[in-house]
């Protein structure tokens, strides 16, 4: 059940008849109007009432909980956007934030939404870091099992830097990471006895093409394989993750 707390709200004149577009994503035209949000555009808010002339108030949310129409699936935690119609869609990388979707729902259904990021793209990003004691790493398993960010996002890169070196040959750990139990297509880290010196040594996984995409509620694991234990070092796995 979609339910509101609206904290501000202003009031524009309309730009047109929006009768018809209640609980739809708004912008501000050039001359300073409500006018129903597209897809590329930047909205303000969402739309309280229905003012069905030109020039009549026009009720705008712009910080709050507010109703939202959606226009299609959406995921509890996704932060979303306008569509072409103004309707309430997922963003992805790059694309305009009108806020966080608090509820899960489908096309044309009426959905709480948290307008507390309106405006620009939703391309920010954040580093996730672990530090990891190789000798701790004894066989084949996972290393972090079943974190859940709380964020939907997209991981770009993963990264071993060295922190005590290695000294002891032929001891080698590959670290990959998997959401919800499906490893990524790339972010392969291979560690050996040569590469896990000296001190600060990064050792880049491979590039990161597919499988990367989790939403607010996946659980990522970072699974250790073909394991010949150390006998000393440590360091620290730092993921690189887009936030979307």
């Amino acid at each position: 059940m979609a339910f509101e707390n609206p904290l501000q709200v202003i009031t524009r004149d309309a730009s047109t008849d929006l009768s018809d577009n209640q609980y739809y994503a708004i912008k501000l035209d050039t001359a300073g109007r409500a006018a129903l949000a597209g897809a590329a555009d930047s909205p303000i808010g969402i739309l309280q009432n229905k003012p069905d002339a030109l020039g009549k108030a026009a009720a705008v949310m712009t910080y709050g909980i507010s109703r939202a129409v959606y226009g299609g699936e959406v995921t509890a935690g996704y932060r979303v956007r306008a569509d072409a119609a103004g309707k309430i869609v997922e963003s992805g990388a790059g694309e305009p934030v009108l806020g966080v979707a608090l509820e899960a729902g489908s096309a044309d259904e009426i959905h709480a939404v948290l307008l507390a990021q309106a405006g620009g793209p939703g391309a920010s990003r954040c580093i996730w870091s672990h530090h990891i004691n190789l000798v701790d790493i004894t066989a084949d398993g996972d290393v972090v099992t079943e974190w859940i960010p709380g964020f939907a996002g997209t991981i770009e890169k993963v990264s071993w830097i060295q922190g005590t070196p290695v000294t002891t040959a032929d001891d080698l750990a590959t670290l990959n990471l998997e959401i919800e139990a499906v490893d990524l297509t790339g972010g392969v880290v291979s560690l050996t006895s040569a590469t896990c010196t000296p001190l600060g040594a990064v050792i880049d996984g491979t590039a990161v093409t597919a499988a990367n995409v989790f939403t607010a509620l996946q659980k990522i694991s970072v699974e250790a394989s073909a394991v010949t234990p150390f006998a000393e070092g440590d360091g620290t796995l730092v993921v690189v993750v887009r936030i979307t």
